[in-house]
């Protein structure tokens, strides 16, 4: 099995300093050093926007639309809310069951186990 050759590191570095000074010679310098990022606008500016976007779609619907709008944008807030009140029921139910639990541990078994502890000494 031969083993492949070792690469002149400094040879590959000096070939890629030169591709890059080439490159900042035929754009220009300051390409290099500009990013163009069309970056989302997140604060009050993205929410206004936002808000304007939809208050434009929403006049541009015919009136059934709106009504139909208005009826499935209620549902679907009482939907959300239905299902945020049984979130927090649900956890109230297992705290309340947690609690009930360790009580009838604390109370009922554990005093049973010391006993039997104490009655083998």
């Amino acid at each position: 099995m031969t083993s492949p050759q070792p690469q002149d590191w400094q040879s590959r570095l000096r070939d890629l300093k030169i591709e890059i000074d080439r490159a900042t010679k035929n754009s220009g310098s300051d390409s290099l050093n500009q990013i163009d990022v069309d970056a989302p606008d997140f604060g009050i500016n993205a929410l206004r926007q936002g808000y304007q976007q939809f208050v434009t779609w929403f006049d541009r619907i015919p009136s059934s639309g709106k009504l139909l709008a208005v009826v499935g944008g209620g549902l679907l807030s009482l939907s959300l809310i239905k299902t945020v009140f049984q979130l927090i029921t649900s956890l109230i139910t297992l705290s309340v069951f947690g609690v009930g639990l360790y009580l009838v541990y604390r109370f009922w078994i554990l005093p049973k186990g010391e006993d039997s502890s104490k009655i083998d000494r």
